[in-house]
């Protein structure tokens, strides 16, 4: 009999909690599924002020408060609190990463009213990204598998091959990083590498992830590069992610060809999902046993 498989679940939205579009719908169900299969699944989210905090029963994780997050030259404090999504006869434990800097404020990528994306959005997702490796160490619940999702979570793989390489605590720890679109506000001016805490020079020799023709650091690019194994979600992902050639893309998807998988378009409720989810299985299980 198979093992069952530890998996953390790293989104920006998830429904019901707070949603804008598939991955939220996605981080809203296919957990659900997965859990239901007995794997050890549990979801982590920004803890966006928005999030209506006692319609979700959301409570604060007295033991989790403080996590220190660089971010540049600075530290920002983390904490930490968690709910659940409810399934037909389980729970998934959700943790919501919080700061009252990043994530108190009205919009998940841009403000509601003018439309324009935040300025600090690299800022707020580095934060993101280094705050969920961060808050497993504190936790000590080690999973086996990371599965990010799109470019808010691209420099979880990336952390893990260069800063956290040499820690033992993610040492047979694996990422899957999901890719929706090919969205171009996913690129940050070059000054983002110093606040992430990575070289440009690094991201030179791995496929001129940093896009060497416009100086911008890109963070679909960083999941890409370094994530063990990039599916696709959707055909327009499935299709743009293989044949885009903007920004050096199509040169780091010919290096990772044989790392994508296609995951088809099955993101709703019923047979769909449960067979998108035994499709994620296969993938998690796959890796665990590569280590």
């Amino acid at each position: 009999m198979s093992k069952n498989i530890g998996v953390l679940y790293v989104a920006s939205e998830a429904d019901p909690f707070i949603k804008t579009g598939t991955i939220g719908e996605l981080a809203g169900n296919l957990p659900k599924s997965i859990k239901s299969q007995g794997h050890d699944i549990r979801v982590m989210l920004p803890g966006y002020s928005s999030i209506n905090s006692r319609r979700f029963q959301i409570h604060n994780l007295l033991r989790m408060k403080d996590i220190d997050i660089p971010v540049g030259a600075d530290v920002e404090r983390a904490y930490i609190k968690s709910s659940y999504l409810n399934g037909d006869s389980q729970k998934v434990l959700v943790y919501f990463l919080a700061n009252d800097r990043y994530y108190n404020r009205e919009g998940l990528y841009f403000h509601p009213d003018s439309k324009k994306h935040f300025v600090d959005n690299d800022e707020r997702f580095i934060f993101f990204c280094r705050g969920v490796l961060e808050t497993l160490k504190r936790l000590q619940w080690q999973p086996q598998i990371i599965h990010c999702n799109d470019w808010q979570c691209g420099l979880i793989p990336a952390y893990l091959k260069t800063i956290y390489k040499d820690d033992p605590y993610f040492r047979n720890v694996k990422t899957v990083f999901t890719v929706y679109s090919m969205a171009s506000y996913a690129s940050f001016p070059k000054s983002t590498f110093a606040k992430a805490g990575l070289a440009t020079s690094l991201f030179d020799t791995n496929g001129s992830v940093n896009g060497a023709a416009n100086g911008k650091f890109n963070f679909l690019k960083a999941g890409l590069t370094f994530a063990d194994v990039v599916t696709t979600f959707g055909s327009k992902a499935d299709k743009g992610i293989r044949l885009s050639p903007q920004d050096g893309m199509g040169e780091i998807m010919n290096a990772r060809k044989n790392a994508i998988v296609s995951m088809g378009n099955d993101a709703h409720n019923g047979s769909g999902q449960t067979v998108l989810a035994q499709r994620f299985i296969d993938v998690y299980r796959d890796l665990v046993k590569h280590p």
